[in-house]
């Protein structure tokens, strides 16, 4: 696989929606990156703002097309599993990116948060964000044409809104002391080997075999978990083939599937 091809830019408002135009450009399954040093008006899940000062954070966009045969196009459960890939590949990727600055005895700290947030574990035992990663697809009918994986992570920003300031913070602030270009290549690197394993295929193998470093990653097989607008503790137990979580009650047999991790906290973090 090469690598990717990367297009930087001084200020943009989206770096997804940059990396969709340029891809509209390029040969089915070849991926391109589009960073910037300024985000202006950047997307998180849910409807979010992504906020984040110019040149002291990595802003990041890959975008790929797909052809007929990628197994994106709906035909039994191949559409969505091999979707929800794609966040598993954006996680895994800033995760280990991110791991790359920690010392090996270190890199446990580094943390997935479902679906697709890295959470970094600091000496005073808190954990705070340091990257988001929000995906996206286009769609012609019930075809899927190109999917994009949004990429943010803090990597020398030291101060947050109010708001943010609970739970978002930086490498730097963390005690990682990195320049924003060396985040930037390991990100690369590690998202050219993602999807070399993972992405380009399209077979549902492939996107069971992401699924499954993902889950392993998440570390969420038995965690107790509570859901916004229900009482009691849940208990997590599988990912679907659709990228939810399924929960099933601490006491009793009701089960749920979650798909906004923002309703979900964990007891045990």
């Amino acid at each position: 696989m090469r690598p990717f091809q990367r297009y930087h830019f001084s200020e943009l408002p989206s770096t997804n929606d940059k990396a969709k135009e340029l891809s509209r450009r390029y040969a089915v399954n070849e991926f391109l990156a589009v960073t910037t040093d300024l985000q202006t008006s950047g997307r998180g899940r849910n409807g979010k703002v992504w906020l984040g000062r110019a040149n002291e954070n990595v802003y990041c966009s890959l975008a790929v097309r797909h052809g007929a045969m990628s197994g994106l196009t709906k035909n039994g459960n191949s559409l969505m599993t091999n979707l929800a890939a794609y966040q598993a590949l954006g996680s895994l990727a800033a995760l280990q990116a991110i791991r790359s600055f920690l010392p090996p005895m270190q890199r446990h700290t580094a943390q997935l948060k479902y679906p697709n947030d890295v959470y970094l574990l600091t000496a005073a035992h808190e954990r705070k964000k340091v990257c988001g990663v929000l995906v996206e697809h286009e769609f012609v009918g019930a075809e899927c044409i190109g999917s994009t994986i949004g990429i943010g992570i803090n990597v020398r920003q030291t101060d947050f809104p109010a708001e943010l300031a609970v739970k978002a913070s930086s490498l730097l602030a963390c005690g990682i002391d990195v320049e924003v270009e060396d985040v930037m290549a390991a990100l690369l690197r590690e998202s050219e080997k993602y999807c070399e394993l993972y992405a380009l295929s399209g077979r549902k193998d492939s996107a069971q075999a992401a699924f499954s470093e993902w889950w392993r990653e998440l570390a969420l097989e038995g965690a107790p978990v509570v859901l916004s607008g229900t009482e009691g503790a849940w208990i997590a137990k599988s990912l679907q083939d659709d990228g939810s979580l399924l929960v099933r009650r601490a006491e009793g047999d009701e089960s749920r599937v979650v798909t906004n991790g923002d309703s979900l906290v964990r007891l045990d973090w």
